[in-house]
């Protein structure tokens, strides 16, 4: 792979594509247990692995069926070329290859690109190549190349590893993700809300390691505040809506995941009347306290996406115009 800006081709070995000067391994203590893990992998299988390095409630959310069902909701058939950008252990890789022809999983830690090649490997999943790269938030392939990319709780700490400004790092990653989707193809982007209700409710916010209320606050206090470099960071909706059409895309849906964007046991589109009709379902469950219940339910339906958990948005990369033999230089 290489995009048509001359970057350097990858290394193959184990089934991954290396493109090592953009991968970043994770802190000395948990590269070496997720190299363990791969060894354990190797020789058990990932998902015995996998139940041995890591505690119960990670283990549910790598397995949980609840997690995957925003892939219910995707424009996606046979013939779709989908590119996953930070498919981590490959928790929807496997589902993805499922529904579409062929899907390159691009993360940014190799470890973990390594585990997700041998769980590919072991599920007999031909169609989806792993690659490791993407620190920079450069993609590494040649534009107009997939139907769909699809981004699910990665773009929030898009700069984590990098010194550089999060929403320069962010719009970078914007923009590779248009310029590598073909035109007509779509963006599939599901990140946290910084005004959700969880955090709105005083809810410790990991993108401040903890700080209660955290993006919530005005940006300047919250900086006063935490007094250091925070790893993640967080858009509102019309925010998170605004640069993706400043990134060239046409948003064309937005979903409410309820009760949350980590377990979605229902997703719900952000118009007024859907909103209302999801609301007045049996079993709907809105959040988890009481109170965000009390909030999300008795808020007007318009105002619900302002405040929902999650930002989950379908966004079009428009088809370029049919040019007519008069825009034609030379014809007539």
């Amino acid at each position: 792979m290489i995009t048509d800006r001359g970057k350097q081709v990858g290394v193959v070995r184990d089934g991954v594509v290396y493109f090592e000067s953009t991968s970043c391994s994770e802190d000395q203590a948990t590269a070496e247990r997720l190299r363990r893990m791969n060894v354990a992998a190797g020789q058990d299988g990932w998902e015995a692995a996998l139940h041995r390095f890591h505690d119960e409630a990670f283990v549910k959310y790598i397995f949980s069926p609840v997690r995957r069902r925003y892939l219910e909701y995707l424009p996606l058939d046979e013939d779709s070329h989908v590119l996953e950008i930070g498919p981590g252990l490959g928790q929807f890789t496997s589902a993805l290859a499922t529904r579409a022809r062929l899907v390159d999983a691009l993360e940014v830690v190799p470890e973990q690109s390594q585990f997700t090649a041998l769980r590919m490997k072991q599920e007999r999943v031909t169609n989806v190549r792993v690659a490791a790269g993407g620190r920079d938030c450069r993609l590494p392939y040649r534009s107009g190349t997939f139907d769909l990319v699809l981004l699910n709780l990665v773009f929030e700490w898009c700069a984590a590893r990098s010194e550089e400004d999060h929403v320069v790092v962010q719009r970078r990653m914007l923009a590779e993700m248009h310029r590598v989707l073909r035109p007509g193809g779509r963006l599939y982007l599901a990140t946290k809300n910084r005004f959700g209700i969880s955090y709105l409710c005083g809810r410790p916010d990991e993108h401040f390691v903890g700080m209660r209320f955290g993006s919530a606050l005005p940006r300047g206090l919250a900086k006063a505040l935490y007094r250091r470099r925070q790893p993640g960071m967080l858009h509102s909706y019309s925010r998170l809506r605004g640069m993706l059409g400043e990134a060239g895309f046409t948003p064309e849906k937005s979903w409410w995941a309820a009760p949350d964007c980590r377990f979605p046991e229902v997703l719900v589109e952000t118009d007024s009347h859907s909103v209302r009709a999801a609301r007045e379902a049996p079993g709907f469950v809105s959040g988890h306290s009481r109170l965000e219940r009390l909030v999300l339910g008795s808020l007007p339906a318009s105002m619900v996406k302002h405040v929902m958990p999650g930002l989950n948005f379908l966004a079009l990369k428009p088809p370029r115009p049919e040019r007519s033999a008069r825009d034609v230089p030379g014809r007539r």
